[in-house]
C-alpha cells in the first residue's frame, strides 16, 4: 500500500495515481528501477529517487515528486564605452546660416490725378465721358443714399384687464303679502297662507242660462270663473276631489273647477252647519285649507260667514249664506 505525499489518501498496491486527488505516488524502493540516464543538454535531478529530468518540469517523470524550480541564469550585459557629451557635440555638424534677407523694391503709390476719376477703380476720366475706359464703370450715374430706415416705436403694454366683481348674492324671495322669507317652488306662503303661485283658469263649459231666476240658498262662488256650487242640505259637506278608484265622492266637488291643478286633495276639508252657524274644517289637507288668507290647523273648526272667503289649496271661493 502507498501513501499520497499529497493529500495521505491511502491507495491499494500497484496504484501509480492516488484515487483521491490524481497525484502521482512514490514507487516503493524495492520496485523502484533504475534510474534513467540524464538527458543531454543538462537535466534536474530529482531528490527522491535523483532520477534526471528535463529542465521546465514540475514533477519527476520517474518516480511523480515535486522538482524545484530551475532559477534562471542572469546574464551578463557587456559594458558599454561611455561616450561624453562633449565628444557627440564636437562630431555634430554645425547648423547652416540663415539665409540672408532679400531687400524688396519700394513701390510707391501713384500720386493722385488732376481732374474727375473713377469711383470705381480710381482711373482718371473726362468729364463728358459716360463709362470709365479702363474698367467700364458708368460715370454718369451717381450713387443711390441708402433709404432711411424708420423708427419702430416700442409697442404699447395694455392696460391690465380688472376681473368683473361676482355679481351679489341672489335676495332670498319673501312671501308678498306678510314679507315672510319662502323658498322656490312653495305654493303657498308657510306664514300667512298666500298663494304663491296663482292656479291656471279652469276650462268652465258654458251653462246656457235657465228659464226664470237662479234658486236661491247656501253656496260657494269660485273667484277665478265666478261659477256657483250649492251646497246640500245637511250637518256635514264634504269638500274635496271625486275619485271613482278609492270610492271617494264628496258633496263639493272642486275637480270642474281647478281643484286637480289647484292641489285640492281628495278629502280636503268639510263645512258644518250647527244651530245655523257655518264652520269649516280641514281634515289634514296637503296644500292646506284658509279662511281670509289665515291658514287653519288640521282637525280644528273655524266659524265662518256670508262674504267670507274659503281657500282650499289654491282653488279660492266666496260663501254665500243667504239670496
Amino acid at each position: 500500500m502507498a501513501v499520497c505525499p499529497n493529500c495521505g489518501n491511502t491507495t491499494g498496491e500497484g496504484a501509480i495515481f492516488c484515487d483521491q486527488c490524481g497525484a502521482r505516488l512514490p514507487l516503493p524502493q524495492s520496485a523502484a528501477p533504475e534510474a534513467p540516464p540524464a538527458p543531454a543538454g543538462g537535466s534536474v535531478i530529482c531528490p527522491a529517487c535523483g532520477a534526471g529530468n528535463v529542465p521546465g518540469e514540475a514533477f519527476c517523470d520517474f518516480c511523480g515528486s515535486p522538482l524545484e524550480a530551475p532559477v534562471p541564469a542572469v546574464q551578463e550585459m557587456p559594458e558599454l564605452e561611455a561616450v561624453s557629451r562633449e565628444a557627440e557635440l564636437e562630431a555634430a555638424p554645425e547648423p547652416a546660416a540663415p539665409p540672408a534677407e532679400v531687400a524688396l523694391p519700394t513701390v510707391e503709390a501713384p500720386a493722385p490725378a488732376a481732374g474727375p476719376v473713377c469711383p470705381a477703380c480710381g482711373a482718371a476720366v473726362s468729364a463728358d465721358e459716360a463709362f470709365c475706359a479702363a474698367c467700364g464703370a458708368s460715370l454718369a450715374l451717381a450713387p443711390i443714399p441708402p433709404e432711411p430706415v424708420p423708427e419702430v416705436e416700442p409697442p404699447v403694454e395694455a392696460a391690465p384687464v380688472e376681473p368683473a366683481p361676482p355679481p351679489p348674492p341672489a335676495a332670498a324671495p319673501v312671501c308678498p303679502a306678510c314679507g315672510a322669507e319662502i323658498e322656490a317652488g312653495d305654493v303657498f306662503c308657510s306664514a300667512c297662507g298666500y298663494a304663491l303661485q296663482a292656479a291656471p283658469a279652469p276650462a268652465v263649459e258654458a251653462v246656457p242660462a235657465a228659464a226664470g231666476p237662479a234658486p236661491a240658498g247656501p253656496r260657494l262662488v269660485v273667484v277665478t270663473s265666478g261659477a256657483e256650487i250649492p251646497l246640500p242640505t245637511g250637518d256635514e259637506i264634504l269638500v274635496g276631489r271625486e275619485d271613482p278608484v278609492s270610492g271617494i265622492y264628496p258633496q263639493v266637488d272642486l275637480t270642474p273647477h281647478g281643484g286637480e291643478e289647484g292641489g285640492v286633495s281628495r278629502q280636503h276639508a268639510r263645512i258644518i252647519l250647527e244651530a245655523g252657524n257655518y264652520f269649516v274644517e280641514d281634515l289634514d289637507s296637503t296644500n292646506f285649507t284658509f279662511v281670509n288668507k289665515q291658514k287653519l290647523a288640521p282637525k280644528t273648526r273655524q266659524r265662518v260667514g256670508d262674504g267670507d272667503e274659503i281657500r282650499f289649496g289654491r282653488v279660492a271661493a266666496v260663501l254665500i249664506t243667504g239670496s
